[in-house]
């Protein structure tokens, strides 16, 4: 460990390389740890996102964190709610830079249709109550081209390549938190999400758009409708409205067919 400080009420820990930084906040959370802490590394050597996918990390050029929160208040069903806070704090960070990023539900951030920043969720659960979250966050700063995997570089993006500057790593964190804090706070303190909402509703790039999504092995395509207060995506698709509670999600592209295939229920959509 490099250094620890503190800034917006948590404890910074941070790292030259790590397996996980994930791994690293659980294994606090499991001894105990009661303060909130963010463990950020310049280098993930295991670092993953969504269902197993490994998260790029180059040295130097990648941020990635991973948040330990204990909001003790809030139910197993609140945790939508969270991804969306980090994923709008995520965007309105890089808006007091100048970039005009959009969120792509639930849990990643776009520049120029291109994902830039993702974002993963997990937590433990006691007598129905939140015991903490770790949420693990990847932003691309200032990876170059070249250094993304050939799959990727039509796909993902940089604050490098699209503003063609370097971003200080400890500016963007910092300005990161302090918006991040701010959201946080009010949602531990009440129930009130229709602000949040609001502001994430405005920079989203898949509301009113055609989606794609598969549940039980079969691919569906829906209009994107709204998110609902507890993070939930509602959609319309032969003309029923169904509540996507998680999982990925893609735009339609223009080529794709627009055939339903038969409905199946399996939890994450509902009516």
């Amino acid at each position: 460990m490099n250094y620890v400080k503190s800034y917006q009420n948590f404890q910074i820990l941070h790292y030259s390389t790590v397996d996980s930084t994930n791994q690293l906040a659980r294994q606090f959370a499991e001894q105990g740890e009661p303060k909130e802490l963010l463990v950020v590394a310049d280098q993930q050597t295991a670092g993953r996102g969504r269902d197993g996918k490994r998260w790029l990390s180059v040295p130097g050029e990648c941020l990635t964190f991973s948040l330990l929160l204990r909001p003790v208040n809030k139910n197993p069903e609140h945790c939508p709610q969270l991804a969306l806070i980090i994923s709008l704090s995520l965007a309105q960070a890089m808006e007091k830079l100048g970039f005009h990023p959009q969120l792509k539900w639930p849990n990643d951030v776009y520049l120029n249709e291109k994902k830039i920043a993702g974002i993963l969720l997990e937590n433990a659960v006691r007598s129905d109550r939140l015991q903490w979250i770790i949420a693990g966050v990847g932003v691309n700063l200032n990876v170059k081209k070249e250094n993304f995997p050939q799959k990727l570089r039509e796909i993902a993006t940089s604050l490098f390549i699209e503003g063609e500057k370097e971003i200080a790593t400890d500016l963007f964190l910092q300005e990161f938190l302090t918006i991040f804090s701010s959201w946080y706070c009010n949602w531990i303190n009440n129930n009130k999400i229709q602000p949040l909402l609001k502001e994430y509703t405005k920079r989203s790039m898949v509301l009113g758009r055609l989606v794609t999504y598969e549940k039980q092995g079969n691919r569906y395509q829906a209009r994107a409708e709204r998110i609902d207060e507890n993070g939930g995506l509602w959609v319309i698709r032969e003309e029923e409205r169904y509540r996507l509670s998680w999982g990925e999600v893609s735009i339609a592209s223009h080529n794709e067919t627009q055939t339903q295939l038969s409905f199946g229920s399996d939890g994450g959509e509902t009516r």
